[in-house]
């Protein structure tokens, strides 16, 4: 368990990182879809869902080490994925 939580956590600090990255391009698209949510809730509101994010898949990772694992790790898959197409794509 304590491993899963470990890599849990770990992977989250790569989240937050790219978070950081999608958040401070100057990306068109990423502005678009941030700009409404920001306008309303707050300029850091994406960061606190993202921390929701961690905190419950460690949450989860507590009854089931493998399940959290296996959640968290394919939504940092996907983040890297759109994090990789937004910042390499042309303009």
């Amino acid at each position: 368990m304590w491993i899963a939580i470990i890599a849990i956590f770990c992977a989250g600090i790569g989240n937050f990182a790219m978070h950081r990255a999608f958040v401070e391009s100057d990306d068109p698209l990423v502005q678009q879809m941030v700009r409404p949510l920001a306008e309303r809730a707050g300029p850091n509101i994406t960061y606190v869902f993202e921390y929701l994010l961690l905190v419950g898949a460690m949450a989860i990772a507590t009854r089931n080490w493998f399940t959290g694992l296996l959640l968290y790790g394919l939504y940092t898959i996907f983040n890297a994925m759109a994090f990789s197409w937004v910042m390499h794509r042309p303009r």
